[in-house]
């Protein structure tokens, strides 16, 4: 009986000393374990149009039904995450990971859905323009996941932190939204300085073909340029006509009088990466200063015509725009300030790709 209690009470201790030793790290009894963190598999994220979609996570196969989503991609650093492609990705000259992709076509024309099957995309990725809708339906029938963003400028830090989710690259979409809202916030501030309370009147004819005459395809009210105009104290002459995208009477043009005409460039017509030379956007503008039906145009008779190409009038480069524009309209408020080197930057840091091209003519301030 002696016995057993002695041995009970030695029990005890040495289970005492156990307890304070781990307590007090007086010796280890298993070897060191790094903490694990579940990383999901899956996530569910919110779209543009509000759909909650359930997808993998990260993506890793993504089909672009246009060149401005597929910018962001490559943005974002997942263009190796591209299996399918629109095909004016191949013809920018900018999207080097992209242009052996199989060309499934595009949103606005109908897509090869046979072969987005093949291609097995964890997600097809479109964008808030046209008859979405139909497209996302026929997606879903295939059995095809597909996420809708936004390219309008005022969606642009939704739209980035929206891919960083979705590709696990959540830090790269801070950096790149800091470097976006560090650039809006000096032209702002610049804008504000001159406290200027006239606007500007301008009008910005869409271009697709070369042509003899001012184009007069355009937006109104809901212009994705219209958010580069509020900060740059400009007006849409359009707004007053049209609410979305139509044709307007170039009489209308004359009698709105604009202080500034922009002719868009949307198919590298006379501007864009490949292009080395200004001489057609040269053309493009005297076309438009020496129309005699234009002569008593504003921005004719002051010569404030230019040709912008349309990737800096939209989505995340309209903020370069904005300082392209800036730089014609209030020279002396952007003297010291080069849109080129902010594009090279944005080219060469963001995209990863070099810079070249031409994307904005006339370029007074290097004359």
């Amino acid at each position: 009986m002696k016995k057993l209690v002695t041995f009970g009470a030695l029990a005890i201790l040495f289970l005492a000393i156990i307890v304070l030793g781990l307590a007090y790290g007086g010796f280890n009894l298993t070897s060191p374990t790094a903490t694990v963190t579940l990383t999901p598999t899956e996530i569910t994220i919110t779209d543009t149009l509000g759909r909650n979609v359930t997808i993998p996570y990260p993506v890793e196969k993504v089909v672009v039904c246009d060149d401005l989503v597929a910018e962001l991609v490559q943005l974002i650093g997942a263009a190796d995450n591209v299996v399918g492609i629109e095909p004016s990705v191949k013809d920018r000259g900018y999207f080097p990971k992209m242009t052996d992709k199989p060309i499934v076509g595009s949103q606005f024309r109908d897509l090869n859905y046979e072969l987005i099957v093949e291609l097995k995309p964890d997600v097809v990725l479109l964008m808030d323009v046209g008859p979405v809708a139909k497209v996302i339906e026929k997606l879903s029938e295939i059995g095809v996941k597909a996420v809708v963003i936004s390219i309008r400028p005022e969606k642009i830090p939704e739209t980035i932190e929206l891919l960083g989710k979705m590709f696990g690259k959540e830090e790269r979409a801070k950096e790149i939204l800091e470097w976006w809202n560090n650039k809006w916030s000096l032209l702002e501030e610049r804008i504000s300085s001159a406290n200027s309370k006239v606007k500007l009147k301008a009008f910005v004819g869409m271009g697709f073909s070369p042509t003899d005459k001012l184009p007069t395809q355009t937006w109104g009210r809901l212009a994705n340029w219209n958010y580069i105009f509020e900060r740059l104290s400009l007006v849409n002459i359009a707004s007053e006509k049209l609410k979305t995208h139509g044709e307007v009477d170039l009489e209308f043009v004359i009698e709105a009088n604009p202080d500034i005409i922009i002719i868009g460039d949307w198919s590298d017509v006379w501007l864009g990466y490949t292009k080395n030379s200004t001489e057609l956007a040269e053309k493009m503008v005297e076309v438009v200063l020496k129309d005699p039906v234009l002569k008593d145009v504003s921005a004719v008779r002051r010569g404030k015509v230019y040709v912008m190409h349309y990737s800096i009038l939209l989505s995340f480069r309209s903020v370069i725009g904005a300082y392209y524009l800036a730089k014609a309209v209030y020279p002396e408020l952007f003297k010291d300030i080069s849109p080129e080197e902010i594009h090279e930057e944005y080219f060469e840091k963001w995209l990863e790709v070099p810079y070249k091209g031409t994307w904005f003519y006339p370029e007074p301030w290097g004359e």
